[in-house]
């Protein structure tokens, strides 16, 4: 067997685009809403308390000009909210799952199930008044999470926990690739097309080379 190495055409290949993204569980945007609110609850509580207890009201127009900036944001943050729940989503396939959000500053990430460690399932306070989880997926060499899909049900969240670990026992127990199998086959079919030792010995030597690397 001689070593091949095929230019791949780049057009050929399958589009992560052309998959079906699953949404997340539509109460994950209420969560969402709720989370800003409460957050704008507070900052807006700091501008009154700034307006009594400082001096704030001493400069033309800066308190005002605090309270229109107050109002952008929130408007802007629930708008951003609603277009992020629409764009985020998720791709479980054979091989790797695949998560895509952001609307601003987009992200796609491709986690392959043979780079896995282990996988949780999370709930945070909010989470928990609409029964949603997150699932939380951790590699090899990192200790914090490199990937989390929030916005789960507890049983998508579980089954996709438990097929994710499943694969990745599997991929953990594949046998490795025989390379000295490998290379005896290369000798055998070197020897019988009459080829010179020396020859035979170079193309072997080049052929055991790239298998390793390959590997």
């Amino acid at each position: 067997m001689i070593f091949e190495n095929y230019e791949i055409n780049i057009d050929a290949l399958p589009k992560v685009e052309t998959g079906t993204f699953q949404q997340l569980d539509e109460n994950y945007l209420v969560v969402r809403y709720i989370g800003s609110f409460i957050f704008f609850l507070i900052l807006g509580f700091g501008l009154i308390m700034s307006y009594f207890l400082t001096d704030v009201t001493e400069v033309p127009g800066l308190f005002w000009g605090l309270v229109g900036l107050w109002i952008v944001w929130a408007i802007a943050s629930f708008g951003l909210t609603n277009l992020g729940y629409k764009i985020r989503g998720y791709i479980l396939r054979d091989k790797d799952l695949v998560h895509r959000k952001g609307v601003i500053f987009k992200t796609m990430t491709t986690i392959p199930f043979n780079r896995v460690q282990h996988c949780e399932v999370s709930q945070g306070i909010i989470q928990r008044m609409f029964d949603l989880h997150t699932l939380q997926i951790f590699t090899a060499g990192g200790s914090n999470s490199d990937l989390s899909i929030p916005g789960l049900k507890a049983d998508t969240a579980q089954r996709i926990k438990e097929f994710i670990i499943n694969k990745t026992v599997e991929e953990t127990n594949a046998p490795p690739l025989a390379i000295d199998t490998l290379t005896e086959e290369v000798v055998d079919e070197l020897a019988s097309e009459e080829i010179p030792s020396q020859e035979i010995e170079k193309v072997w030597k080049e052929d055991a080379e790239n298998l390793k690397s390959e590997i």
